[in-house]
C-alpha cells in the first residue's frame, strides 16, 4: 500500500531530472503503436527493458525508481506501455488483453536491434512478470528478471477479488482504461454496461464475452497461464516474496527446473520497500543481476 500510494506522490518529485531526460517514442510493430519512454546512455551500455505490471504503466513508481536506479549504473532504459496503459488509449483501435503476446515480442527485437548493441536485458513486475517470461519463452537467450510474477491467473482474479481494497483498486483502474478507450473511439465502443460491474471477475466476464475471440473465461486465463509445463526449457529468474498478498508464492513452487526462482520472506508485491524515504531493495538487487549477466561493475 505504501508502494502504490506514498511513493506515487513522492517519486515523480524525486525523479524529476530523470523524467525531463526521457525521450518518448511511439513505435509501430505488427501494425499496433506501442509507446516507449527511452533514457539512453551517452556511451555503449546495455538496454534494459521494463515492462509495468497490469494496468501500471512506463511512470509508475515502482518503474520510476528501477529505471532510475540502473540508469545511474550505467544502463540504457526503455519502460514500455502495454497497449491501452499509460494513457494510450487513443493509439489503438484494439482492445488490450493479457494474451496480446506478439506485439510485445515484436516490440523487444525492435528496442534490442536499435540501442541493445551491447546487450539487452528484461525486467517484468507482476502480469510484466508474465510477460517477460512469455518473452524469455519466446527470444531464446533473452536475459529475464521476473518480478513477482503472475503464474495463475485465474487464481490471482479471486484473490484480487477477495480483497475488498484491491478489488476496488483495480475495477476503478479497469474502468478508468475502458473510460478512456470510449473516449477514443465512441463509435466502437460502449462500456456503460460495464461500469455497473463491481469486481474483477464479473468485468473479465463481460470483457470476455463481449470483446474477445475467446469462447470463456477460462480460455482466456489459459492463453497466458503459466502453470505445469508451460514454461519448460526457459531459462529466467524469478524474485518473489513469500508475504505478497496477492500472488501466493505456492505457484512458483512447481515450475520447470530451467527456471531459477529466489523467494524472500518478505518484499510484498514486488515493493521490498528498504527505508522510510520509500527506496526499494529490489532497484539493487535488479542492479546486481545484470551487472552478473552482462558482466559488469557496479558504477555506484
Amino acid at each position: 500500500m505504501l508502494s502504490s500510494v506514498a511513493r506515487k506522490a513522492l517519486l515523480p518529485r524525486r525523479e524529476a531530472a530523470f523524467l525531463a531526460d526521457t525521450q518518448v517514442e511511439t513505435i509501430t510493430v505488427s501494425e499496433v503503436n506501442l509507446e516507449v519512454h527511452l533514457n539512453l546512455q551517452s556511451h555503449p551500455s546495455p538496454l534494459v527493458i521494463i515492462v509495468p505490471g497490469w494496468l501500471g504503466n512506463s511512470r509508475s513508481s515502482y518503474v520510476l525508481s528501477n529505471a532510475k536506479s540502473l540508469f545511474q549504473d550505467g544502463y540504457s532504459i526503455a519502460r514500455i506501455n502495454l497497449r491501452d496503459h499509460g494513457d494510450t488509449a487513443h493509439l489503438n483501435s484494439g482492445l488490450f488483453n493479457s494474451a496480446l503476446i506478439d506485439e510485445v515480442v515484436a516490440l523487444t527485437h525492435h528496442l534490442s536491434e536499435a540501442y541493445g548493441q551491447m546487450g539487452t536485458g528484461l525486467v517484468g513486475y507482476s502480469l510484466g512478470g508474465n510477460f517477460a517470461l512469455r518473452l524469455a519463452r519466446a527470444i531464446e537467450g533473452l536475459p529475464v528478471l521476473a518480478i513477482c510474477p503472475a503464474i495463475e491467473p485465474g487464481n490471482t482474479m479471486h484473490t484480487i477479488d477477495a480483497n475488498v481494497i484491491y478489488q476496488r483498486y483495480f475495477v476503478s483502474k479497469w474502468r478508468t482504461s475502458w473510460a478512456a478507450k470510449q473516449g477514443a473511439f465512441p463509435e466502437l465502443y460502449d462500456f456503460s454496461q460495464a461500469m455497473k460491474l463491481n469486481t474483477v471477475s464479473a468485468l473479465t466476464d463481460y470483457f470476455v464475452t463481449y470483446h474477445s475471440d475467446f469462447t470463456t473465461t477460462k480460455e482466456y486465463f489459459d492463453a497466458y497461464d503459466l502453470s505445469g509445463a508451460a514454461l519448460e526449457g526457459v531459462h529466467a529468474h524469478i524474485l518473489a516474496a513469500k508475504d505478497d498478498p496477492i500472488i501466493p508464492y505456492q505457484q512458483y513452487s512447481n515450475l520447470p527446473g530451467s527456471l531459477t526462482v529466489t523467494l524472500t520472506d518478505k518484499g510484498g508485491h514486488g515493493a521490498y520497500l528498504q527505508t522510510w524515504d520509500f527506496k526499494s531493495w529490489v532497484d539493487g538487487y535488479t542492479i546486481k543481476h545484470f551487472n552478473h549477466i552482462f558482466d559488469r561493475t557496479s558504477n555506484r
